[in-house]
């Protein structure tokens, strides 16, 4: 069941991401971004290995920044390289902000920024613009608003 719940509870709920080094850093269809936290699970039916912990940024706009420089936007070429930076990484702080849930995952000093590129409305239909995958088995989404679900569900 999907429960709706407040920037507090998801940086709770985060809290144990906080420290992990990402692992597997990709880029999915488009601009979508793929990384992996903790230890690994069993490969999936497709052979798949996930972390214990997965984000998935779908659906929004983001950039790899540095205190001084944008090291490259969700659009730009070279995506692939540009990501390989966070390998590695430990994510050391997850900043959400309202109204909107743009969000930021600072790897120490090399941040990823998200903004949602779509106005979610749940009665025009919604769009998550990441999901995260938590131990055990919920899903933390950032869509119009912060919900939480079992995972699978």
């Amino acid at each position: 069941m999907k429960a709706v719940v407040g920037v507090a509870e998801a940086h709770r709920r985060i809290g144990p991401l906080l420290g992990r080094p990402a692992w597997d850093v990709r880029r999915g269809m488009g601009s979508f971004v793929t990384l992996e936290f903790g230890r690994p699970q069993p490969p999936d039916r497709f052979g798949r290995v996930y972390g214990e912990y997965h984000l998935w940024i779908q659906m929004a706009a983001w950039r790899l920044e540095t205190d001084d420089r944008v090291v490259v936007g969700s659009e730009d070429p070279g995506l692939g390289e540009a990501l390989a930076g966070l390998e590695g990484r430990a994510l050391t702080e997850v900043v959400i902000r309202p109204p909107a849930l743009a969000t930021r995952f600072d790897f120490g000093g090399l941040r990823l920024e998200t903004f949602p590129m779509y106005r979610s409305d749940p009665e025009d239909g919604e769009f998550d613009h990441w999901s995260l995958w938590l131990n055990p088995g919920e899903v933390l989404l950032a869509g119009s608003e912060l919900t939480v679900e079992p995972a699978g569900g």
